[in-house]
């Protein structure tokens, strides 16, 4: 257990680093190498945050060999200031990796912008007539998927080069790729395409998958994506019988759904409490699957979801502006942070868990630094 080591100090205002920037933080994103994060913003300007603090909370944390006592002291510096490139994104695409340490999207004119983790903006040509309708990459950032309409563009990033162009049968608005980099996930008009990456002239495989989707997550294995959808609803897929079952009745829309390897379960926002199901008997069929219990019910919408990549936790946003870690199965949480005023925009973990990114509908963003005494 992690103890302050200055009274009056909460856990989170010894753990985190945060800003204020004035603006509702729709996006956060940390690059493949987790050396930095992007915080996009409702106007579609952006900012940067190092993982690299001189401060940080591993530096400041102690433990007393005789009691086995472990104590944080205080920061005793400001923050440093994010970076703060002087562009304006388009604000309906999302942001995605570009590279190990960079990332991509498109500004409003329709050029794609190469945004490098030290601020730095690269324009990189695109050879297209058609507004862009839909964007993603691969976790490690070395493919890139351009979507205008129906077609699809796979872009080699380390050469910029195209590598397939695909017309499929539907528009796609909403996109991901699978853990291993080997499928594509592209959704539109209520269709689900998954396309083989490792092998481009293959047919694409259609599955009929209703609503309005916001969110894509893959299944480590690939055998099981999700969809979150605006329209209080989700879609589990199962890839290998190409089937996809709807489930509907959330009190709001579901803005995040997450596999959580470790607790071998689906997550997901939108209701009053962390929903989830055991990842062995997802919904399927019109069955409703095995349900796991999670944290604690309340009386506040959860608007957002991160499963942690190698424990069994959930951090979870409220629209109070609460945040809690939630032990999949088990009633445990643990309040991390209230901030007052506001909602829990959006929640994203670093690559091997130890930063968790905040943003707030206020503008208020955090990253949150764990010791590694924290979860033993």
């Amino acid at each position: 257990m992690v103890e302050n080591s200055s009274s009056g100090l909460s856990l989170f205002d010894l753990l985190a680093r945060s800003w204020d920037l004035d603006d509702e933080i729709v996006q956060i994103e940390f690059n493949h190498d987790d050396t930095g994060a992007l915080l996009k913003l409702a106007s579609g300007k952006v900012a940067l945050a190092s993982t690299k603090d001189s401060e940080s909370p591993k530096i400041r944390t102690r433990m007393d060999l005789e009691t086995g006592r472990t104590t944080i002291r205080p920061r005793e510096n400001p923050v440093a200031p994010l970076k703060k490139p002087d562009i304006s994104v388009h604000k309906e695409l999302p942001v995605t990796r570009f590279g190990p340490q960079g990332f991509a999207t498109m500004d409003e004119n329709g050029t794609l912008l190469h945004i490098t983790a030290g601020g730095q903006i690269v324009e990189r040509q695109l050879d297209h007539a058609e507004p862009v309708t839909s964007l993603c990459s691969s976790m490690t950032g070395d493919t890139m998927i351009i979507a205008q309409h129906n077609e699809v563009t796979v872009m080699s990033v380390a050469d910029w080069t195209v590598s397939a162009k695909i017309t499929l049968n539907h528009e796609v608005s909403c996109q991901a790729i699978s853990q291993d980099g080997r499928t594509l996930a592209a959704w539109g008009n209520s269709t689900l395409s998954l396309l083989n990456l490792a092998d481009l002239d293959s047919d694409p495989r259609s599955i009929e998958c209703a609503g309005d989707v916001t969110e894509i997550s893959w299944q480590k294995s690939g055998a099981y994506l999700a969809c979150a959808c605006s329209d209080k609803s989700f879609n589990v897929v199962d890839c290998k019988a190409n089937t996809s079952q709807r489930v509907e009745g959330f009190p709001s829309a579901v803005r995040n759904v997450a596999f959580s390897e470790s607790g071998n379960a689906l997550v997901t926002s939108g209701a009053f409490r962390l929903v989830g199901w055991n990842a062995d008997d997802l919904p399927h069929d019109d069955e409703p699957g095995t349900p796991l219990t999670t944290g604690k019910p309340g009386f506040v919408v959860l608007n957002a979801v991160a499963a942690h990549p190698e424990l069994n936790l959930v951090a979870t946003g409220y629209a109070s502006g609460l945040v809690t870690l939630a032990c999949i199965g088990t009633s445990q949480d643990m309040m991390l942070h209230q901030e007052k005023d506001t909602e829990v925009r959006s929640l994203c973990w670093s690559k091997t868990g130890e930063h968790l990114a905040i943003g707030f509908t206020s503008g208020v963003a955090a990253i949150v630094t764990f010791p590694s005494q924290m979860f033993k």
